[in-house]
């Protein structure tokens, strides 16, 4: 509100915010890139978080609430007769047959199971001689898909001719499913092989507790025991954990930092160039808060075309990265967030300098603008390149440090995450993880949930492997695993279902290294690990001598109930992987009545281990329920699976590269055009251009000096860190020094550096020097 007697200048304001805008084209141009870089990584990263979160929710929507295992088709009309029951699904994943070079999932459909399969032509199998396929079946073939294409496959041991009678358009699949009709399943298979998949009615409505009550009621009725819920409620309600929003908030915080390094520096640059002018508005009669208002109104006329353009980059870069899963309302609060985080960036990088420029005086400002240094305290040097150069760098400091804080900033989020990549090895996180003694691992899939684990236990296999891989010439060494599903509740009411694992000898060191509490004695009967992750999921916490109760079924299929006492509490990285209970494997199989090892490793002589694989691939090559893995499987996998990290964190390093460039240019560019007058007078006292060329590049280089100086010593500390870390969660063996990727970063800066002062230089070459100084 203005009252009468005052005079409304917002207009002048706006006019004089707007001419300076214009007429500073290079500060514009700087502020704009380091705000639209910053507003365009917000936005790309909360839009396409959001985007993945509501996919995998639309995905999951038709998802199944529970599966009753190896049940026949009529017992699909019991399960329908429940009223909570909307509807069940038959399928049943017969085996794996290979067929040139490629390899074939046989699976069975019912008509409610193909009905969730999008974009099927043609009919479903129903003669033991049909088949329905994919397109990636028809690419592998070189063919175009064509309904009732005759091809020839042996599916049961001999070759027969098949009548292709539909096609799921599935070009993106590099898996071969082929859906054979009941008749040939029943032919493969037998009978009493089917799962059904039960959706309830008002699923959406229900908790995970609600749904388990309503199939176990279901089970009870029906009398099919054998069942357990899906994953769907594990998704259905998926949000970003606290985890997730403190690394979001972390790279926010980054982006941030850097950003307003550079448009600080840019804005305290520029109103130290324009002191003087602020001085004679002072002078004329504009008011602190006016002069405040001016600044700041700069910021926010550079901010809005930023932000748009921001926000129109990462929205192109979210799509490119996530084009699935888009919604208007991910994109109005991705927006809001993203306007949100550019104005907050624009306003508290502009204050200071706005603050500066509104509390300069008006004589102090028209006497000695910022910037010019009293050459009369160095009279009596000598005028050299090196000098020049140091007393060029020293005149505003504050100018310099906020150039060397941006490139610093870059120079360590670079290093920390050359260190992660350098310090990261595959091959320990394996032995850590996967297989910490042999060469190749036959093993169950304990985390199948299609699958039932007890009745694959009880197979054993692994009592028959142990014998035959022991027979094979090069085989030096049989490691056993052992595990057994149990459902536990301790004292205080917690219940739940888990795994209990076996130790033996191998596993003593380990266990040992890693006790908390307690001791491993012979007579230990239960050690409990990682207490820190069971308190976050239980709130429980582990004593000695706490007595836990198991449930678990034996070899003739009775549930057994017995009480163990913890004897000893360890800590996450005990060796054993992410299961919280360990007992003594020879107590596990004599409580369980089988043999009830789930994995072996086998440790092979180096010139022998191509033979044995290939003997250990035909030993398993019948069996469906077990799967043979290298450790060379589980480098390729691991190195595949921090892939993203590693991306991710160069990606960080790029973008604040980007940051501290835009701050070096300003600076050197900055620095070389307000001293222009000054090389111009040195150029007529003599000095040539080649030590003038000296003088700025070695102020230059003094820049990237200390720059990779904090970088180093920051950065080493925090490099090492990382490697412990990494080392302490069995992915590295230590710290491992980022060689090739920091001199490259050194070579690059300095060379940047250079390039900008060379080119500046060059192009004044053809002015006079009166030109020069008159400028």
């Amino acid at each position: 509100m203005n009252y009468p007697f005052e005079n409304d200048t917002s207009a002048v304001i706006k006019k004089l915010a707007r001419k300076s805008v214009r007429f500073d084209k290079k500060k514009n141009l700087f502020c704009l890139s380091a705000i639209i870089v910053a507003v365009a990584m917000i936005m790309m990263s909360l839009l396409t978080v959001q985007n993945i979160i509501y996919q995998n929710q639309k995905e999951i929507e038709g998802l199944h609430q529970g599966i009753f295992f190896d049940i026949t088709q009529d017992s699909k009309e019991k399960l329908l007769a429940n009223e909570e029951v909307k509807s069940v699904g038959l399928s049943c994943n017969i085996k794996t047959v290979k067929e040139n070079s490629k390899e074939l999932s046989l699976i069975y459909y019912d008509d409610d199971m193909l009905s969730l399969i999008p974009a099927f032509d043609g009919k479903y199998p129903e003669k033991a001689s049909e088949i329905a396929v994919t397109d990636a079946f028809f690419a592998s073939e070189n063919k175009s898909p064509e309904i009732n294409a005759i091809v020839q496959l042996n599916l049961d041991g001999t070759l027969k001719n098949y009548t292709i009678v539909g096609i799921y358009h599935d070009k993106t699949s590099t898996a071969y499913p082929v859906f054979v009709s009941l008749e040939k399943c029943r032919e493969l298979r037998g009978n009493n092989l089917l799962n059904g998949y039960v959706w309830l009615e008002n699923a959406d409505t229900l908790t995970k507790d609600e749904a388990t009550e309503i199939l176990s009621q279901i089970s009870e009725e029906t009398g099919l025991n054998n069942w357990t819920v899906s994953s769907y409620y594990d998704y259905v309600n998926t949000t970003l954990s606290f985890s997730n929003y403190a690394v979001y908030g972390v790279v926010a915080a980054i982006l941030f930092l850097a950003a307003a390094l550079v448009i600080y520096s840019i804005f305290y640059i520029s109103v130290g160039q324009k002191v003087a002018e602020f001085g004679q508005l002072r002078t004329i009669g504009a008011s602190k808060k006016q002069i405040y208002k001016i600044v700041l109104k700069q910021g926010y006329m550079l901010a809005v075309p930023g932000i748009l353009i921001g926000s129109i980059m990462g929205t192109i870069i979210s799509y490119c990265l996530q084009s699935k899963g888009w919604s208007v309302f991910a994109f109005i609060v991705s927006l809001c967030g993203a306007c949100l985080f550019g104005i907050l960036l624009v306003y508290i990088s502009v204050r200071k300098p706005a603050k500066i420029a509104a509390n300069t005086s008006p004589i102090s400002a028209l006497k000695n603008p910022v910037g010019i240094v009293n050459y009369r305290t160095h009279k009596r040097h000598r005028i050299t390149p090196v000098y020049l150069a140091k007393i060029s760098f020293s005149r505003n400091r504050k100018k310099s440090l906020l150039t060397i804080l941006s490139l610093g900033l870059c120079g360590v989020i670079f290093f920390l995450a050359a260190s992660y990549q350098s310090s990261f090895n595959a091959e320990s996180m394996a032995r850590y993880w996967d297989m910490k003694y042999g060469d190749f691992k036959i093993s169950i899939d304990l985390e199948n949930e299609s699958e039932n684990l007890d009745a694959l236990l009880q197979k054993e296999y692994f009592s028959d492997y142990v014998k035959r891989v022991g027979d094979i010439e090069g085989v030096s060494n049989i490691f056993t695993y052992a595990t057994v599903p149990v459902d536990f509740s301790t004292d205080n009411d917690i219940s739940d279902s888990t795994l209990m694992l076996g130790y033996n000898e191998k596993d003593l060191a380990s266990l040992n290294a890693a006790v908390l509490s307690g001791n491993i004695t012979d007579d230990t009967e239960l050690v409990v690990s990682d207490p820190e992750r069971i308190y976050d999921v239980y709130h429980w916490k582990p004593q000695i001598g706490d007595t836990v109760t198991f449930n678990f079924k034996n070899h003739s299929g009775k549930t057994i109930t017995k009480a163990f006492k913890i004897g000893a509490i360890t800590s996450s990285n005990d060796g054993m992987g992410g299961y919280i209970f360990r007992m003594p494997e020879n107590m596990l199989k004599e409580l369980a009545g089988y043999d009830c090892t789930y994995a072996i490793e086998i440790q092979a002589e180096t010139e022998y281990q191509e033979i044995i694989e290939q003997e250990l691939k035909l030993l398993v090559s019948d069996n469906r329920d077990v799967r043979l893995q290298t450790l060379q499987d589980f480098i390729v996998e691991h190195q595949s699976d921090n892939r993203a990290g590693f991306t991710l964190a160069y990606a960080i390093a790029a973008i604040l590269w980007i940051f501290a460039v835009i701050n070096q240019i300003n600076l050197t560019v900055t620095n070389l055009l307000s001293q222009k007058q000054e090389m111009g007078t040195l150029k007529s006292i003599g000095m040539t251009n080649k030590q003038l060329k000296q003088a700025f590049m070695m102020e230059g280089l003094f820049t990237t000096l200390i720059a990779l100086l904090i970088t180093a010593v920051v950065g080493i500390p925090g490099g090492y860190a990382i490697g412990i870390f990494l080392k302490n969660a069995g992915m590295s063996t230590g710290f491992v020094f980022p060689v090739v990727a920091f001199t490259l970063f050194a070579v690059a800066m300095f060379m940047l550096e250079s390039l900008m002062t060379i080119l500046l230089i060059h192009s004044w070459k053809k002015q006079s020097v009166i030109a020069i100084m008159r400028n």
